[in-house]
């Protein structure tokens, strides 16, 4: 298997679904998050009316919150999603409120107010080149994140 970065994942080196049912152990985990592509999907190569996937595995293991995206996402709109999800959730009263609050601001933070914050954020030059240049194809006037493409994968499972 081979990642987006180019480099070759180790199969005997990845956490697996039947590691995680059969000897994950997570009883004070409040939250796991899953910020890649697809992370709350289970396979669609059989038909079945049972949910189990790394979702339900993480909740098994005693996860009590599992976040996890339902299609493939983009990078640079994830990274800013759960950096804003995470500072939500220091706020908030649950998981799903500070995701949905995180998803309710990405939809409607305009360019301006998204450059604002993320100067607060310190970002090093590198990083602050890459939203720039993110940033510049999307068209004047425009909300940047407004797609539900953008911030829509993502759903809270758990109590």
């Amino acid at each position: 298997m081979t990642l987006r970065s180019g480099r070759k994942a180790i199969p005997e080196k990845c956490l697996t679904l039947r590691e995680i049912f059969g000897e994950l152990q997570l009883p004070k985990c409040s939250l796991v998050t899953l910020s890649a592509c697809e992370t709350g999907l289970k396979s669609s190569t059989t038909i079945t009316d049972e949910y189990i996937g790394l979702p339900s595995g993480f909740l098994y293991a005693g996860s009590m919150n599992v976040v996890s995206s339902l299609w493939a996402v983009d990078d640079f709109a994830t990274a800013i999603l759960m950096i804003k999800f995470y500072q939500e959730l220091l706020k908030a009263d649950s998981v799903a409120v500070a995701l949905n609050a995180a998803q309710n601001w990405m939809r409607a933070v305009s360019e301006e107010d998204f450059l604002i914050w993320i100067g607060l954020l310190n970002l090093d030059d590198k990083s602050m080149a890459r939203t720039n240049k993110w940033l510049s194809y999307v068209k004047k006037g425009k909300l940047p994140f407004s797609n539900p493409a953008y911030w829509a994968a993502f759903c809270a499972t758990g109590y």
